[in-house]
């Protein structure tokens, strides 16, 4: 249902107030409640592909008893270089850091959505598959297949001296599922029914279940390494190898490492010769 511009300008006018509220502060988040929806807001790269994402996958829990509880999208607008997310807020709301298993099925109904047809890697909007491992938390590009991808994790140990270098890595077997790269607690929550729900979908989209796995497992957080023990998972051989190339993506500032989309080392530009007066 499409909201009446009145609502939608108290909308922008609320959002502006909080900018100007926040304007001093080194971070903060761009979220407001109005009545009973949930704002989030900012510019249209940001928040589109977590639009599409949250669309999707509400759709998918519509009707599913085994589905976490994720709040339906009810708008999404323009208005000059913002746009605006509206979303249905629930509340109350109760922590779930004493939920491990509540929190451990909802990834286990996550892992099982399928990904729209013709759709590979990334956030369903079109984004670049976010994860801790990539420099600045986003791959440099949606790479064209899991073997790009693997090509481009791998190309980063190279930069590690051959004595310390952990095994290339191998996971073209691995399922393609949609993963919660940003486990923060504060991303789940227990309704007034003690239902699991899922907020903040900005890092969620396709990827190989290694990475989901080392998201878990690698964690110092106990309440991730609990959410793990739930699941049955722990290490898998990719884990330090993941680990090894992440440290070097963080540090090296050509976040491409010199390979294109498919995975392919980028051919060299050569500079055209200048001209040369007789």
């Amino acid at each position: 249902m499409s909201m009446s511009p009145s609502d939608q300008q108290a909308i922008i006018q609320l959002c502006e107030e909080h900018e100007q509220a926040h304007q001093r502060d080194f971070y903060y988040n761009r979220c407001v409640v109005f009545g009973q929806r949930f704002i989030k807001y900012g510019h249209h790269t940001k928040i589109y592909y977590q639009y599409k994402t949250q669309e999707y996958l509400f759709n998918q829990s519509v009707g599913d008893p085994n589905a976490p509880r994720i709040p339906a999208v009810l708008e999404y607008f323009t208005h000059e270089d913002m746009v605006y997310l509206v979303t249905e807020l629930i509340d109350p709301i109760m922590p779930a850091s004493d939920s491990p298993e509540a929190v451990a099925g909802a990834l286990r109904w996550l892992h099982r959505v399928p990904a729209p047809s013709g759709h590979i890697l990334g956030s369903v909007g079109g984004g670049n598959p976010r994860h801790i491992l990539f420099k600045n938390y986003e791959a440099p590009y949606i790479f064209s297949s899991t073997q790009a991808l693997q090509n481009y994790m791998n190309r980063a140990l190279d930069w590690i001296p051959p004595k310390g270098r952990p095994a290339k890595m191998d996971f073209l077997e691995d399922a393609l599922i949609f993963t919660q790269s940003d486990m923060h607690i504060t991303n789940f929550a227990l309704d007034k029914d003690n239902k699991i729900c899922m907020f903040d979908f900005e890092d969620v989209g396709v990827l190989p279940e290694c990475f989901a796995r080392f998201t878990l497992t690698s964690s110092r957080d106990p309440f991730l390494a609990r959410v793990a023990e739930c699941l049955g998972w722990t290490k898998d051989s990719n884990s330090k190898s993941l680990g090894g190339a992440g440290s070097i993506l963080i540090m090296i500032s050509d976040s491409s490492l010199g390979l294109d989309m498919h995975g392919n080392v980028k051919p060299k530009v050569r500079k055209s010769p200048q001209n040369v007066k007789s």
